[in-house]
């Protein structure tokens, strides 16, 4: 209105006044009681209002909004439809009343709302009910809404509720959208224990975006989608369908080269790239050569079972999160925060409203225990070992493991797992060809390539174990050191199923204690230990093994791990049907039966037997850090248990071990004679020979090497197990020697020439 128009004008703003005026006086009448529902209502009474001029009074107008709102609080769509008036109800059927709360919902992360009415106005058939809204959500944490108003009308069923969707918010009109804007800061790098990268940020990937009204044939858009994305059709239609006509929304990605090669195709098909909204280039992972993929893991689209836990945490429905490995249990800390804004967005694009804003907070870089050069280095030792023996034994083993750990922390120096893979393959943004079937190849393959043989293994240890048995029979005083037996390379039992055990050597070890039983892995003397054992309490082993580290959790929490378990007569109970007989000692005691263990742990049990007696957390995480910043994880070496043996008990199975590969009659010592001349010996290697037979007859036994070095003053402890190949001293124990040079920066002497021909079966 033109102020020019004079007397008319005042006249009006006059009685507007005078209006104005009238509410405020019926309002001061309530005013001092609005701290609540209840409390309005009787203040309400208080106003006198007349019965029903109107058809009801001010009070029962207060009590439909106060149900209204209550029924908002339970989630009660239909009783909030019931409430609304005749008019609204023509404007929204009750599944899109609906929609508009559950989409509201979805979009605010809401947990929870709860409203108190402050005020109630009315003016003939309309009343006014004003309240404030407090929001609890997931992601925005409380969003306080002060001074909001419902309106109400008379109608023939009485006071109902005007409503539309401004009554979500008041901006929510004209086409109007409530939206959350997320910021999702870049994924945080991996390293290695030296800074080297394994995992970082810099690929790249070129968002596809669509709106459908600028599109003129949807199917041929569909068509080159389909083609350029290497995406089904079908699910290309049902993300179509989702969406209204004037929304722009995601597609798929593609590589930069891919964008370029496809411009034109996807300008004319699908017009993307007219507008500068259509495509969006953003940073996606990518991994630096395949190392340590079981350990480091990889990243992948959120599954549908994981959707509604990471969008309550803002995470967007096409976000790559950690699913193995270190990308997953490190997930909160390489991805940092999720950042958003939740706004009201015109129909124009203009920001009305910014109810709630979160900033993102960056991730947090990752450093692993690993050396990238030796983990490289033990890589390349099994994948050698394999082709080396191509035409024997790699053609009936399904795989290997190998574990590194520093003897005196705890920390995984290297970890493998083969067959490997390549984690690239699960990130759908890295052009990778056939990607859908390489996953599926991964997944089906029977040597099952994904499966982390090192910590999820769980394998017979064979005759490593003797080192657990000699450890209980001398540590609880059943032998000592200079307790003996004389092998002949038979031995039996009154109390065992077989009349006749035989050794692995048919001829014997001659007299033998203690620790020649070590080195000469010789079963009779262990048989005939295992009778003494049992004698006093069956169970002393099992208890032993446990402290030692095997069949219990390690402790660690980063990658997932088998168990693996002790024989005992539970578990002879379920496995064989029957209970616990000597004849499951003489299993137990080298290693066979029930009992199974991970690479994993029989490395910390070899590194407690070097250190004096410290079984280790094993540690795959050095820090955590934003560069540049204080960590905000540092990892210290944590024991899990401490054996508390007599110093001449490690000092015993120590010496034991070195003459494994030392002594001319020790089980690896064929391997390492010329080893040793080799290298004009620079380190001496201490380990144990373990030949694991499981699966029947006619299956390749598992061939274990478990073993530390130096020999003075040891650093690494290591585990080498090799599926279905030969015995331990023969596959195992050079695979060993190979990663020993690495670790000490010697030259290779090569593995053995026989592998190309066959087995030995020279050593246990």
């Amino acid at each position: 209105m033109d102020f020019a128009d004079g007397p008319g004008y005042l006249m009006a703003l006059s009685k507007r006044t005078l209006w104005i005026a009238g509410l405020l006086a019926l309002a001061l009448l309530v005013l001092s009681a609005c701290s609540g529902d209840t409390a309005l209502s009787d203040a309400v009474r208080q106003t006198n209002e007349p019965a029903a001029d109107a058809g009801g009074s001010l009070e029962e107008a207060v009590q439909v909004a106060e149900t209204f709102l209550r029924a908002w609080a339970n989630n009660d769509y239909p009783t909030m439809y019931g409430l609304i008036s005749p008019n609204s109800r023509d404007a929204y059927s009750e599944d899109a009343f609906t929609q508009v709360y559950l989409r509201a919902t979805e979009t605010m992360t809401l947990q929870s709302v709860s409203t108190s009415t402050t005020n109630a106005l009315r003016q003939e058939a309309i009343a006014s009910v004003l309240y404030d809204a407090h929001f609890t959500t997931d992601f925005f944490g409380t969003i306080d809404d002060y001074g909001r108003t419902l309106r109400l009308v008379q109608t023939d069923e009485g006071w109902r509720v005007a409503w539309s969707e401004a009554d979500l918010f008041p901006e929510l009109t004209g086409g109007a959208r409530l939206e959350w804007v997320r910021v999702q800061p870049g994924r945080a790098n991996i390293y290695d224990r030296n800074g080297q990268v394994l995992a970082d940020q810099n690929g790249r990937a070129v968002e596809l975006r669509v709106v459908k009204r600028d599109v003129a044939d949807q199917a041929a858009c569909i068509e080159q989608l389909s083609r350029i994305l290497k995406a089904d059709a079908e699910a290309l239609r049902a993300t179509f369908s989702r969406y209204g006509n004037e929304v722009l929304f995601p597609v798929g990605e593609v590589t930069p080269e891919t964008y370029l090669a496809e411009e034109q195709t996807l300008l004319q098909a699908c017009a993307i790239g007219d507008d500068d909204r259509d495509t969006r280039t953003r940073a996606t992972r990518r991994y630096l050569g395949v190392l340590a993929p079981h350990v480091v893991g990889y990243v992948g689209p959120i599954r549908p079972d994981q959707a509604a836990e990471y969008a309550k945490r803002g995470y967007p429905p096409d976000a790559l999160i950690g699913q193995d490995g270190v990308e997953q249990s490190f997930e909160e800390y390489l991805a940092g925060t999720m950042g958003g804004t939740l706004q009201i967005v015109g129909a124009d694009g203009t920001v009305r409203r910014v109810l709630a804003e979160v900033p993102p907070q960056p991730g947090q870089s990752v450093y692993l225990t690993i050396d990238a050069e030796l983990q490289a280095a033990v890589q390349e030792a099994i994948a050698d070992a394999y082709e080396m023996a191509g035409p024997t034994w790699a053609r009936t083993s399904p795989g290997a493991a190998a574990v590194v750990m520093d003897v005196k922390t705890g920390e995984i120096l290297a970890m493998v797992s083969y067959p490997w893979f390549d984690p690239s393959v699960f990130n759908p943004d890295a052009m990778i060809p056939n990607r859908e079937a390489q996953i599926e190849a991964l997944q089906t393959d029977p040597r099952t390539p994904l499966l982390n043989r090192a910590t999820m293994g769980a394998l017979p240890p064979g005759s490593v174990f003797k080192l657990v048995s000699l450890a209980t029979a001398i540590d609880s005083g059943i032998y000592n050191a200079n307790t003996g037996w004389s092998c002949s390379g038979r031995w039996s039992s009154d109390d065992d199923w077989l009349p006749v055990r035989h050794d692995w050597l048919p001829t014997g070890h001659g007299w033998v204690t203690a620790p020649w039983a070590i080195t000469y892995s010789c079963n009779p003397y262990f048989w005939q230990l295992g009778k003494n054992v049992q004698a006093v309490d069956y169970t002393l082993i099992e208890q032993y093994a446990h402290r030692m580290g095997l069949g219990v959790p390690t402790g660690q929490t980063v990658l997932p791990e088998a168990v693996g378990q002790i024989s005992n007569d539970a578990i002879v109970l379920r496995f064989q049907g029957r209970h616990w007989t000597p004849a499951d000692m003489y299993n137990l005691v080298i290693g066979q039966g029930e009992t199974l263990v991970t690479p994993l742990q029989i490395a910390r049990m070899v590194a407690a037997l070097a250190n004096g007696g410290r079984v280790w957390v094993p540690q795959f995480v050095s820090k955590v850090q934003l560069i540049g910043q204080t960590p905000v994880l540092q990892a210290e070496p944590q024991v899990a248990e401490t054996l508390g043996f007599d110093p001449a008990l490690h000092e015993l199975i120590q010496r034991a071990m070195c003459n494994v590969t030392l002594d001319p009659n020790g089980t690896a010592r064929y391997i390492y004679r010329d080893w040793y001349e080799f290298h004009e010996p620079d380190v001496v290697v201490c380990g144990k020979t373990g030949t694991a037979q499981s699966g029947g007859a006619g299956v390749r036994p598992g061939a274990w090497f478990a073993a530390f070095a130096p020999q003075e003053d040891p650093e690494i402890a290591i585990a080498v197990v090799v599926e279905n190949s030969c015995e331990g001293s023969e596959v195992a124990s050079p695979i060993v020697a190979r990663i020993v040079e690495d670790y000490f920066g010697l030259p290779h002497y090569d593995y053995p020439a026989f592998w190309q021909t066959g087995c030995f079966a020279l050593g246990d």
